[in-house]
């Protein structure tokens, strides 16, 4: 477990510990508002087999080679399927860790035991109330950014309680057609951003381009 925070005045908060960190992709960074909150948790959904996973794999990739410490924690898929993955889509340097894990009691120790800044969280078990309020306390005790990824269903909602979308700071939706090439990401919710802004992309053989 983390240390507990303490409290503090406002003239003790550094204006940085706020500052945007560019994905690497700047229609990713226009629909989040500029770039990742430190400390926040955001929910991209999606139909199965959209991209979403490729997306995020590729935004990981992007902000290690940047020098920043990234964990990717996968329920689905094993340590060597997420290899073949990576594999598609360039090499990968720097500090961005792998973990094939289900169990949000091991992800939170993990976490805590790598300290990354950034954490992709890709299908884990059903998150109801309680584990969101968990990610979204990891996030902000730890200033650590935290994505979730969630699928969609045929009514065009993520999967689990309609809730969760009101309980994360910023919900993002990866739409298209799976047999056609472009991709689009919009947010329909963001704390610390518009929800005006759309970002496309193009699904190539190395994975997604802007």
């Amino acid at each position: 477990m983390g240390e507990k925070p303490s409290p503090v005045r406002l003239d003790q908060v550094s204006l940085e510990e706020q500052d945007r960190i560019p994905t690497g992709y700047q229609e990713l960074d226009r629909v989040l508002g500029s770039g990742i909150v430190s400390g926040s948790l955001v929910l991209v959904g999606g139909d199965p087999g959209i991209g979403k996973s490729t997306l995020l794999l590729q935004v990981c990739r992007n902000l290690a080679a940047a020098g920043r410490r990234v964990l990717y924690i996968s329920g689905e898929e094993s340590l060597k399927q997420i290899k073949m993955r990576a594999n598609r889509i360039g090499p990968v340097t720097g500090e961005l860790k792998f973990l094939c894990e289900t169990s949000l009691e091991h992800i939170e120790r993990a976490i805590d035991a790598e300290n990354p800044q950034i954490a992709v969280i890709d299908s884990i078990q059903t998150m109801y109330r309680e584990e969101t309020a968990i990610l979204m306390q990891i996030a902000k005790s730890r200033g650590i950014a935290i994505f979730v990824v969630g699928h969609v269903t045929k009514e065009g909602v993520v999967a689990g309680p309609r809730v969760l979308e009101h309980m994360v700071d910023t919900v993002l939706y990866f739409e298209g057609d799976r047999n056609a090439s472009y991709r689009i990401l919009r947010s329909v919710k963001n704390r610390f951003g518009s929800t005006n802004e759309i970002g496309v992309f193009e699904m190539q053989e190395q994975g997604l381009a802007e």
